[in-house]
């Protein structure tokens, strides 16, 4: 397949600021002194989370034969949660609000083994770490309890009761924040009595409604630590994935609600960067207009947040692919048939129009044509017209594609046109700019008044596709 490079990856570069000052002279402006016992000479490392797929390695150490390390620098540390990395990708946790802490454990038992100094965010932390293996300590001893309601409902309250109470206790530690992000939404219900179908349903549309609009209520979207955590990309993968409605306007609206909660700026451009990158080229047919709205809304209208080469990228990329939206009019198309005739998409006939957009040396395409090729009868049967368009301007390879493929049943084009007047030939079409062809080959099915209702499917998705549009319809 060939491809032209996607800018996005480059325009949406956050640049976010981590808050670090640099130390203007050699004094320490953070040191954390360990210890794991059972740990041998060896090398770890000490990085944060930036969501809950990336992390930042902030620094190395080296551990003598006794299990001791020093962690320590210059520049004020950003603070979040950060991790100790050793032997094989274990790790430890820890919170960065003290910069100067210590800590001892051993192997045997990382956590229940923990003894922290001079850091009451660690030492909450680990803490409630404890406690919560203590209250589910019985699950691991006795596991026929997983299946007794009564000792699984004790264990729940247990749990409950005690975050209820280790929340209220330490609610002025960043920890606190870190561990109310982590927990779910306690769903009441709608406190009607559950006599008929209907009522069932209706009480599970209450609940469904309240969590989704509760989802945020326990993690704080305008402290900027909650960037190096695991918990903010968290819960936005789960609600956009599985609360919102994969269509372009449901999650515009829920982006827009969403974002009118946060004003801290490096959050604010997480949050927008990771709607945006999802829908760019999402899966998920007709989404890509959810990313059209975040670029002009949140890119161009809001350039005080990127730099201004990013808005200026951007706006060229909204200029090529919000006119091929699901159900716009698809632009027009002047090709050149094998006989040097004038062919256009919008003057051909059928109930549907299936544009095939190849190169003719593009190997993906070459893989793909005979499986279109195949499906001719089928396309046929739905009123389905097809015009096979090179994007490559050199007729031998145009042709020679044709006959290899037999793709003869389909109108076929090329952009060269002969002028009448000089008779040199001439192109008539952008395929990057006006038809977003970056890779080969794009397909584009379009109904009886020539309006996208689909595009870069598979050949393979075609028929089962055209099945459920018409049963939708």
């Amino acid at each position: 397949m060939k491809k032209v490079v996607l800018l996005f990856s480059l325009l949406c570069s956050l640049n976010l600021a981590f808050g670090q000052d640099k130390g203007t002279s050699n004094s320490l402006k953070f040191e954390i002194k360990g210890q794991i016992k059972g740990l041998g000479k060896s090398e770890l490392y000490f990085s944060h989370y930036f969501g809950s797929t990336q992390q930042v390695i902030k620094d190395t150490a080296q551990v003598d034969d006794n299990g001791n390390f020093t962690i320590s620098g210059t520049d004020e540390l950003p603070k979040g949660l950060y991790f100790v990395n050793f032997s094989k990708n274990k790790l430890i946790d820890f919170v960065i609000g003290d910069p100067f802490f210590s800590f001892s454990t051993d192997t045997l038992d990382l956590i229940g083994n923990m003894k922290i100094v001079n850091s009451k965010e660690n030492d909450a932390f680990f803490g409630f770490q404890k406690r919560m293996n203590e209250l589910f300590a019985p699950l691991q001893k006795d596991r026929t309890l997983a299946n007794n309601k009564q000792a699984l409902d004790k264990i729940r309250t247990q749990v409950k009761d005690y975050q209820t109470t280790w929340l209220a206790s330490n609610r002025d530690l960043f920890v606190s924040k870190i561990i109310g992000s982590s927990l779910d939404v306690d769903v009441p219900s709608n406190k009607k009595i559950l006599l008929t179908k209907k009522d069932t349903l209706d009480n599970n549309r209450f609940q469904f409604a309240y969590y989704k609009s509760h989802y945020f209520d326990r993690i704080d979207l305008n402290d900027e630590r909650m960037l190096r955590t695991p918990f903010l990309q968290k819960k936005l993968d789960k609600y956009f994935e599985d609360l919102v409605v994969q269509q372009a306007d449901s999650i515009a609206n829920d982006a827009d609600r969403l974002l009118a909660k946060i004003s801290q700026p490096d959050i604010r451009k997480y949050v927008i960067y990771k709607i945006s990158n999802t829908y760019e080229n999402s899966k998920i047919v007709g989404t890509e207009g959810a990313f059209v709205h975040m670029a002009e809304k949140y890119y161009i209208n809001e350039p005080a947040l990127w730099d201004t080469s990013t808005v200026r990228q951007l706006r060229d990329r909204i200029k090529i692919i919000k006119p091929l939206l699901i159900g716009k009019k698809f632009p027009e198309m002047y090709l050149t048939n094998q006989e040097g005739k004038l062919v256009t998409v919008n003057n051909l006939p059928g109930k549907y129009t299936l544009v095939f957009l190849y190169d003719p040396e593009c190997s993906h395409c070459r893989q793909e044509t005979p499986k279109l090729v195949a499906q001719k009868d089928y396309l046929k049967s739905k009123g389905v017209s097809v015009i096979a368009a090179s994007i490559v301007r050199e007729k031998d390879k145009w042709k020679k594609f044709i006959a290899e493929f037999k793709t003869n049943d389909f109108y076929n084009g090329i952009d060269i046109h002969k002028n009448q007047v000089t008779g040199k030939e001439e192109y008539y079409t952008d395929f990057l700019k006006t038809f977003d062809v970056y890779s080969t080959p794009v397909i584009y099915l379009l109904d009886a008044k020539k309006n996208i209702i689909v595009k870069r499917i598979g050949v393979e998705d075609i028929k089962p596709f055209l099945e459920y549009y018409e049963k939708r319809k």
